[in-house]
């Protein structure tokens, strides 16, 4: 048994979407510290939809995978899975005069927000390692 298949499928998930909710955080602190910058547009981390459909939940029951169809291609990273989820620039006509368009207020609730995602993700996954604690302490008795 190698050390991949003591992980299900959701623990596989949930450290997925513990990177991409750390991914999310990094964007809205880049937000939060560009605010007096003239001419910055705020950004957005979007991964929702493509985590559904990674899990089986959305459209597509399949992951996304990345594919090399020309030795010329940049090659896949670590194990060939690439992570989801883009950076985009948010929609926001209420720029101020210097054309900055990052609103503190929204930031602050979408850090909160993305913060307690984290924390479920992280208890969910403390959870998984302590029953595979259990299950190998009371097997081995």
């Amino acid at each position: 048994m190698t050390i991949n298949q003591l992980f299900d499928s959701t623990s596989q998930l949930l450290v997925k979407a513990a990177r991409l909710e750390r991914r999310k955080a990094e964007v809205i602190a880049g937000n939060i510290a560009n605010l007096d910058t003239p001419g910055y547009k705020a950004r957005d981390f979007r991964f929702e939809a493509e985590l559904r459909r990674a899990s089986g939940r959305g459209p597509a029951d399949h992951p996304l995978e990345l594919t090399r169809t020309r030795s010329g291609h940049l090659p896949l990273s670590g194990d060939g899975r690439h992570e989801i989820g883009k950076t985009v620039i948010r929609e926001n006509h209420l720029g101020g005069l210097d054309d900055n368009t990052v609103n503190l207020d929204r930031e602050m609730a979408e850090q909160a927000i993305n913060n307690a995602a984290y924390a479920r993700t992280m208890q969910l996954l403390k959870t998984k390692m302590a029953i595979l604690k259990t299950a190998i302490i009371e097997g081995g008795k």
